[in-house]
Formats: C-alpha cells, sequence, structure tokens
C-alpha cells in the first residue's frame, strides 16, 4: 500500500490544477521519496475511478473544489478501510477547506507549507451525511434562493460569454452578481418539516409559502465565507437546519460574512435548530443543490427527503 494519492481536478479554480501536478512533485523533492506517491487527474467518471485506486493508498489529497471532494468522500464511505482525506484548496468556494482551517495554511503560507501539514497527519472527524440514503454529502444542502443561484452559476460557467467575463472579474464576483439577480426568488410552495429534536421525539413544522431558503449545514463556512451557526461542530453527530424567511434574514446572511461572525448572534428569532435527523415534504419544483451540484432526482407529485448522519471520515487538519 502507498501513502498518499493526489488526486487532481484539472479544471478547478480557472484550470489551475492542470499546473498542479509538477508543482507537488518540486515541493516534495527532498522531502516525499517518490515511489511513496502517486498523482493522477480526475475523469468524468470520478466515482469508478476513486473504487479502482482508494483502497491502495493511506491518505488521499483532493486538489479541487467542495463538489470534487464531495465524490470522493461517497467512494471512502463504502470502504471497509477509510484513507485519511487532505485538501489542496483550489475550488470556487473551498468551504470545507475554509471550515477546517486548511485554506487559511494554503493562501497565507503555501502550497510547500500545505503539503508539510498533510504529511503530519493530523487529523479530526468530520461527519458524513446522506440524502434519501443514496447521495453522500459533507457540506451542505440548500433548497431555495442558494440553489437557484448554485444552478446559473454551473449553467453558465462553461459558457463562453461566462469565460470572457471571468478575464475581467472573479468566479466569485460572478457568483456575486448571480446573488442579485436571484434576491427576489421565493419559494412558491408550503414545506413541512420533520426532525427528531434534542430528547429524540420527533418534531414537525409547517413552513408556509414564500421563504427565500432552507439551509441543512455540516461545515462551520457556507457559501465562501459566511458562518452559520456558534454551535457547529463537524464530529459532533448532528448539522444544522436554517430557515431563511424573509428578505431581512437574508440580508443578515450577508452582513454575516461582512462582519465574519455567526448568523446565529446576529439575527433574532432565526429558526434555526440542531437534529441527525430531517425529513422535508412538499409538492412543486424545486431549485436543490447539494455540496454546489445541481440536484434534480426527484419523484413527480409530492416529494420527501431524508437527511441524516450516516458515518465519519478522518480529515486532515492544521
Amino acid at each position: 500500500m502507498k501513502k498518499i494519492l493526489f488526486l487532481i481536478n484539472p479544471v478547478s479554480g480557472k484550470q489551475v490544477g492542470k499546473s498542479l501536478k509538477d508543482c507537488i512533485v518540486a515541493e516534495l523533492d527532498g522531502v516525499l521519496e517518490r515511489e511513496s506517491f502517486d498523482i493522477e487527474y480526475s475523469e468524468i467518471d470520478i466515482e469508478g475511478q476513486c473504487n479502482n485506486l482508494l483502497p491502495n493508498y493511506e491518505i488521499v489529497v483532493v486538489a479541487g473544489g467542495d463538489g470534487t471532494i464531495s465524490q470522493v468522500v461517497k467512494v471512502i464511505t463504502r470502504l471497509d478501510k477509510k484513507p485519511k482525506i487532505g485538501i489542496i484548496p483550489i475550488g470556487t468556494g473551498n468551504d470545507l477547506a475554509n471550515s477546517v482551517g486548511v485554506l487559511h495554511v494554503y493562501k497565507s503560507q503555501g502550497l510547500g507549507i500545505l503539503l508539510k501539514m498533510i504529511l503530519r497527519c493530523n487529523v479530526a472527524k468530520m461527519d458524513i451525511l446522506s440524502l434519501d440514503n443514496n447521495f453522500i454529502f459533507t457540506n451542505y444542502l440548500g433548497i431555495g434562493s442558494d440553489a437557484k443561484i448554485s444552478v446559473d452559476f454551473n449553467r453558465l460557467r462553461y459558457t463562453p460569454v461566462f469565460r470572457k467575463i471571468c478575464r475581467c472579474i472573479s468566479n466569485r464576483a460572478f457568483y456575486g452578481l448571480l446573488v442579485l439577480k436571484n434576491i427576489f426568488y421565493r419559494i412558491p410552495f408550503d414545506i413541512k418539516i420533520s426532525y427528531k429534536n434534542e430528547h429524540s421525539k420527533t418534531e414537525s413544522i409547517t413552513i408556509k409559502k414564500g421563504l427565500c431558503e432552507i439551509l441543512i449545514t455540516n461545515t462551520k463556512i457556507y457559501a465562501g465565507g459566511v458562518e452559520i451557526s456558534s454551535k457547529c461542530r463537524m464530529d459532533d453527530g448532528k448539522f444544522e437546519v436554517t430557515v431563511i424567511r424573509g428578505m431581512w434574514e437574508w440580508i443578515h446572511l450577508l452582513l454575516a460574512l461582512l462582519c465574519k461572525k455567526p448568523i446565529d448572534t446576529m439575527t433574532q428569532n432565526l429558526m434555526q435548530f440542531q437534529t441527525d435527523r430531517l425529513e422535508l415534504e412538499f409538492t412543486g419544483d424545486a431549485f436543490c443543490q447539494i455540496d454546489g451540484e445541481k440536484y434534480d432526482s426527484f419523484d413527480e407529485g409530492e416529494k420527501k427527503l431524508l437527511v441524516n448522519v450516516v458515518s465519519s471520515c478522518d480529515m486532515i487538519v492544521p
């Protein structure tokens, strides 16, 4: 068994990944024997690729964004012997890397220091969540405004117009323009929420149509820098559920980003709770995203979504 697999998404971060392989080899020269690690570019069928590769390594280091990491974690969850996970954050949002402190190391000290941190292999447990006992995710699930913005971003990001715009502004700035475009979007149907409370009893509440979004988050950081909950711990077997009901609470999301404070400390009467099991029931067409990727595997008519904690993994942290 080899020590490390570096799995690079070549199109992440304005295609930074394409030049990363040589940089990794150069930084590890004299630090780690070349025979003890491999470097691969992620394939379109990344799940099949990971099924073949991951059992052969002690550590897998994902160079990419939250979506790439989520796909790798999906495979790791099924393995009896799970490799530890390291991150080289070259995606657009990098919320998971930000939440565990890796993004700060990379931005402030560079790739060489980050690789040495990974080799020290200090780990922390991270909960893994499931949607409908099928789709695995690590960061967040969103229904409503944030999902519509994510759908628009992913639809446009590979178009010639997007590439022209991004010669002048960053991906994050373009994302900000989409936020403004969708600021008045509202969910046009009621949603019933059922969850297990702190006493392990099931509570149910119906949220009337006209709300902005429902966020199910496992990480401390969301949407490129917003801290959702002061109570968040990524290893406690629970996740946070936040209901953004109107424009004022939506604005507070932006204020939380600017002030670098958790939104629950800034917003009175914010509907937010922790649980390890959640059901959402609604009838209507919904914008839904998981870790920044569109989710549209809904049945016709009434829809029911189940979110729960299913496993955990070892994440390499500073």
